[in-house]
């Protein structure tokens, strides 16, 4: 469909990438649901699934689209299901364990074109949205980045800008800390877990 010349919407809409959202151990072979040292969300996003990501195109809005940033989020659970059976967490006890490595020793890096916009711990990132729980109301704790509430939501002093055709990625790192190694812990986990990153603000696109 053309789109109607000197004509523009705008919109409160937030992108998002999944790390991985799976259940139980992870093959080294599912590559889209394996955590590793680091992964660039955003860059490699296909369209078609909206469980994974709802970015039209791989690194960057499509058309002449823009984005005004006012909050980068992380989405971060683990839970167990139906197929935890057994634990096997790469040198961590139990779910809120993981959790809690997961969320203290993994960054994010936010790139806009080539330069990085904002960067820091996924605990400074919560969710602001979505499940949570607490380790001591539960026999199968959930735990959550993030209470799901409006104020959890770190909002930027200043938008960060995406314009027309902008490379974006969203550069996840995890580490290894006090000899765990938290992507193979996530990986070893017989849980179920996911993790995905937001940008949320003002689209700004072309009417068709």
């Amino acid at each position: 469909m053309a789109k109607v010349l000197g004509l523009r919407e705008q919109r409160v809409q937030f992108f998002y990438d999944t790390d991985f959202i799976t259940d139980g151990v992870t093959a080294a072979t599912d590559t889209a649901n394996l955590a590793v040292a680091q992964k660039n969300l955003f860059s490699d996003a296909r369209a078609g699934n909206l469980l994974r990501t709802n970015l039209q195109g791989p690194g960057q809005l499509l058309s002449d689209q823009t984005f005004l940033t006012f909050a980068v989020r992380h989405e971060v659970m683990f839970y167990t299901t139906a197929n935890s059976t057994t634990w096997s967490g790469g040198g961590l006890n139990n779910i809120a364990e993981l959790a809690i490595w997961t969320l203290s020793t993994s960054t994010f890096q936010f790139q806009v074109d080539t330069k990085i916009e904002f960067e820091g711990p996924l605990t400074m990132t919560p969710a602001g949205g979505g499940p949570f729980g607490f380790v001591s109301d539960s026999a199968n704790p959930l735990i959550t980045n993030g209470e799901p509430s409006a104020p959890s939501i770190y909002v930027l002093p200043l938008p960060i800008a995406i314009t027309k055709r902008q490379a974006i990625a969203m550069i996840e790192k995890k580490y290894v800390w006090d000899s765990i190694d938290v992507a193979a812990a996530i990986n070893a986990a017989e849980v179920g877990k996911m993790m995905r990153a937001y940008i949320d603000g003002y689209n700004t696109r072309d009417v068709q």
